[in-house]
């Protein structure tokens, strides 16, 4: 069966560090499809000459497949003169025992000029340039983190511990106990000095906590720990400026989108960053869920739906949602919790808080792409239902215990 051809004139691109691998495929004299080879550095001048190349054989389409960071530079020097098909590369495997670079380029190029490869969502540039910041960020974060590790570990092997005692070693109480330690101060004669708000309720097990003596070498090795700490705090706040600056020509959207409960501002510039701001892209709501990774698999066999994980999509976009979603259902007032208390009855807490993330991800893509604000919505009969059955379960499990149960509404103020 001939496949019909959808680019006449289309190139597969086999990109790798140093080097991409061209092959252009059109239509040869008697039909069949005719390849033109080339291998060009992926110097500025070597992408420069790809794109004459390119452009001098009348290339209408062009594909890659997007591994690693390698293909945007060359995505980058042939933007705005291409259509550009970014695909996933697990879509565009060649056959097995057919692995080398012409042979994949050629196999690339069938692939796009027939339109089998559906394009990955590329954001245009400016949002290209927040992503890198937004994940710049969370490694920045990750790092900070492992450093806290080390000091809670450094602490932990010489018998203080500061986390069992203290909700956040790393709030304003901890780090002043931390710097006493790190400098080698009487930690324990100053500690009614160093702590603060509800933690001096907790003088008693502090001092207990902190008996243990923090030897020489240790001590300086804590000081390097919280000079180490000092400048990640520092880098991050760096790169969040950076990040409001990149956003600052979205005001309008951030402001719609910090509406919307569970979202901070730090949430908000991460969503746009992956997302941008033109919805259009996804034609419907289960296109963007799907390409974000909150949306259900699809496994059916033998007319039976069976179970299956959540489909892979965007890691980024998909990790702050769900931290959105865990922040959306304690909103007191917001209708995302009692959603959330109903399913999680059901589906247990993870697959519940995945569903509010997908519901989240639905009311941000209707937020931007009708250009309206968010509105609570008025609580419905289904909820009036979940609650009287929420209601009936507890009066049913206190008489199961022996209890007469009479109810009285209290009047609200």
């Amino acid at each position: 069966m001939d496949l019909e051809i959808i680019h006449e004139a289309a190139c597969g691109l086999d990109v790798h560090f140093a080097v991409v691998a061209a092959c252009l495929a059109r239509s040869g004299p008697k039909g069949g499809p005719k390849y033109e080879e080339g291998r060009f550095p992926t110097t500025q001048a070597g992408l420069r000459e790809l794109k004459e190349w390119l452009l001098g054989a009348g290339c209408q389409t062009v594909g890659m497949e997007a591994t690693g960071v390698y293909w945007m530079p060359v995505y980058a020097a042939l933007e705005g003169d291409f259509n550009l098909v970014v695909g996933n590369p697990q879509h565009m495997k060649n056959l097995r025992g057919h692995k080398t670079d012409r042979k994949d380029a050629r196999w690339i190029a069938g692939l796009v000029r027939h339109g089998l490869i559906g394009a990955s969502f590329v954001p245009p540039p400016e949002f290209r340039e927040a992503r890198e910041l937004t994940r710049f960020r969370r490694q920045l974060i990750h790092a900070r983190s492992s450093m806290r590790n080390e000091v809670l570990r450094l602490l932990a092997r010489h018998g203080i511990t500061l986390s069992d005692v203290l909700t956040n070693v790393f709030g304003a109480s901890g780090m002043a106990i931390l710097e006493a330690l790190s400098e080698g101060r009487s930690v324990v004669t100053e500690l009614p000095h160093l702590i603060h708000g509800s933690v001096k309720g907790k003088l008693g097990a502090l001092t207990a906590a902190l008996e243990a003596p923090l030897p020489e070498i240790s001590r300086r090795l804590l000081g390097i720990q919280m000079k180490r700490l000092e400048e990640a705090e520092e880098r991050i706040g760096e790169v969040e400026a950076l990040i409001a600056g990149q956003m600052a020509p979205h005001q309008k959207q951030v402001d719609q989108l910090l509406k919307i409960p569970g979202i901070s501002q730090t949430s908000c510039c991460i969503i746009l960053a992956e997302l941008g701001v033109d919805m259009k892209v996804w034609p419907t709501d289960k296109h963007i869920a799907a390409w974000a990774g909150v949306a259900p698999g699809s496994r059916e066999s033998a007319g039976k739906r069976l179970s299956t994980a959540t489909r892979k999509g965007n890691v980024h976009l998909t990790t702050i949602l769900m931290e959105c979603a865990g922040a959306a259902v304690r909103t007191k007032g917001c209708h995302l919790g009692v959603k959330f208390q109903r399913l999680k009855a059901r589906m247990g807490y993870k697959k519940a808080l995945m569903a509010i993330a997908r519901k989240l991800l639905l009311i941000i893509y209707r937020v931007l792409g009708g250009n309206a604000d968010y509105k609570e919505p008025e609580p419905t009969k289904g909820d009036a239902k979940a609650k009287h059955r929420a209601i009936q379960k507890r009066v049913k499990d206190l008489q199961n215990l022996g209890f007469d149960v009479i109810l009285t509404a209290l009047q609200e103020a």
